[in-house]
C-alpha cells in the first residue's frame, strides 16, 4: 500500500509530471507486486528557488528539470526488488523525456500499525479482521 509523494518544478508540463507518476506506479506493480488499483499520489509543484537540490551530489548531474519521487510504503521488498523499482522508473521516466540525472528517488517502509485507511482504523486491525 505505498503513497507516493512527487516535487516536481512548476515549469514542467503536466503531462510530463504525470508521465512520472505513472512511471512510479507502473514500477511498483511490476517490480513490488503491488496490486493496480492500489494507488496513491500527491504531486506538488516547485518554483525553481523553492527546490534546493544539490546539482551534483551522488555522482549525478541535475538540471532546473530535477523531480523527487517519495515513495512510503509496506516493509516486505527485498533490496533486488528495490533495485529493479528504482530502475524501472527511471527507465520509464527517460522514455518521457527526463533525464536520467533528474530522478531522485526515497523509499520509506513501515508497517500496517503505521496506516489508517479511514474510519480512525488503524491498518493493522483492519487488515487482521478482513
Amino acid at each position: 500500500m505505498p503513497l507516493t509523494k512527487i516535487s516536481a518544478p512548476r515549469h514542467l508540463s503536466s503531462s510530463k509530471v504525470k508521465a512520472l507518476a505513472e512511471a512510479v506506479q507502473d514500477g511498483l506493480v511490476k517490480t513490488c507486486n503491488v496490486p493496480p488499483n492500489d494507488l496513491f499520489q500527491l504531486i506538488s509543484r516547485f518554483d525553481a528557488e523553492e527546490m534546493i537540490l544539490d546539482p551534483h551530489f551522488g555522482g549525478v548531474n541535475r538540471s532546473g528539470d530535477a523531480c523527487i519521487a517519495e515513495i512510503v510504503f509496506l516493509t516486505g521488498r527485498t533490496d533486488d526488488q528495490k533495485r529493479a523499482l528504482f530502475r524501472h522508473i527511471s527507465d520509464r521516466a527517460v522514455e518521457a523525456g527526463f533525464r536520467a540525472d533528474d530522478i531522485m528517488i526515497a523509499l520509506v517502509e513501515n508497517s500496517r500499525m503505521d496506516w489508517s485507511l479511514g474510519h480512525g482504523v488503524a491498518y493493522a486491525d483492519h487488515h487482521s479482521k478482513a
